[in-house]
């Protein structure tokens, strides 16, 4: 897998509203796969993960992670992700939350979501493959 910056021939995918599929490893040590959305900053995935999930819970025992994303219009074009968290900042605001639901649903999250234990983690690249 190569190492170093994601190429620019695969921002369009990151910048897209595709969803990802998320794959973190579980306490029995088997693969765990979520669809998830997320944004690109043009070095980290950001991602927002509520408190209560499996994902989460994941994520804090191991932070190592990888990440599918394939274009939806050329399935062979695609991206695969591998990394780890490298911050966790928990917020109670839907500020986050609403950057993603905007490029995803086109509208902010319901208010009904407000206050839910989130968090938005920021996942460092170190390795990364695609066609």
């Amino acid at each position: 897998m190569p190492n170093g910056p994601v190429p620019e021939r695969f921002h369009g995918i990151l910048e897209s509203t595709v969803v990802g599929h998320l794959a973190t490893v579980g306490s029995d040590g088997r693969p765990q796969v979520n669809p998830v959305w997320f944004l690109w900053d043009g070095v980290h995935l950001l991602l927002s993960v509520r408190a209560d999930t499996v994902k989460y819970r994941n994520l804090r025992r191991d932070p190592r992670l990888a990440i599918s994303i394939a274009d939806q219009m050329n399935p062979g074009h695609y991206l695969e992700l591998r990394g780890e968290v490298a911050a966790f900042e928990e917020f109670r605001t839907l500020e986050f939350v609403d950057q993603l639901s905007m490029k995803y649903a086109g509208k902010p999250m319901a208010r009904s979501e407000e206050g839910r234990d989130r968090y938005k983690l920021t996942v460092r690249v170190e390795s990364w493959t695609g066609q």
